[in-house]
């Protein structure tokens, strides 16, 4: 079974849209998971940290932690090579576990994290997807399309040509 592996900004959309408990009942019927340095991002974030501490915990999206020494750990490591700052910490641990797990498949919206998870993510089949695909598959698994158009709008995107369709379930 594929699990979408969520980074920061995709699980923040939701969070400023009120639409975490949407979210949340996908979780139900399709694998979510996170890493530990966006759970821990997400938790100090302003305004945000304790619902969604709190929110997360109830949900059954899966937090997945590097550990130690691991083989994600030292790939880790690598990936932060001559970065000074934390800022993409998250995107990178994301990835990181997403090229050691090849049931992952890394959603983001970052065209930094993209790109470097294009480079990254060698493993067959599906490895990346971008916000607008991630919330095709939601809305195919059950999700409010209005819930997916006001996610793309907190996002700042423009929708691409399919998107009316699929959001009037054609």
């Amino acid at each position: 079974m594929t699990t979408y592996l969520l980074d920061t900004n995709v699980l923040s959309y939701f969070l400023r849209t009120g639409n975490e408990d949407q979210l949340a009942e996908c979780a139900s019927t399709i694998g979510l998971a996170t890493v530990g340095q966006v759970r821990d991002e997400l938790a100090g974030a302003p305004g945000v940290g304790r619902r969604y501490q709190t929110w997360l915990a109830a949900t059954r999206i899966e937090v997945i932690d590097i550990v130690l020494g691991s083989p994600e750990h030292a790939l880790l490591a690598q990936l932060q090579l001559g970065v000074t700052t934390n800022r993409g910490r998250g995107e990178r641990e994301c990835i990181a576990v997403a090229a050691l797990r090849w049931d992952l498949v890394f959603v983001a919206n970052d065209k930094n994290a993209m790109w470097l998870a294009l480079r990254e993510l060698h493993a067959p089949g599906e490895r990346l997807l971008g916000l607008a695909v991630f919330l095709r598959r939601l809305v195919e698994a059950g999700l409010s399309p209005a819930v997916a158009n006001d996610v793309l709008s907190a996002a700042g995107m423009a929708p691409p040509t399919w998107w009316q369709e699929v959001m009037a379930g054609r």
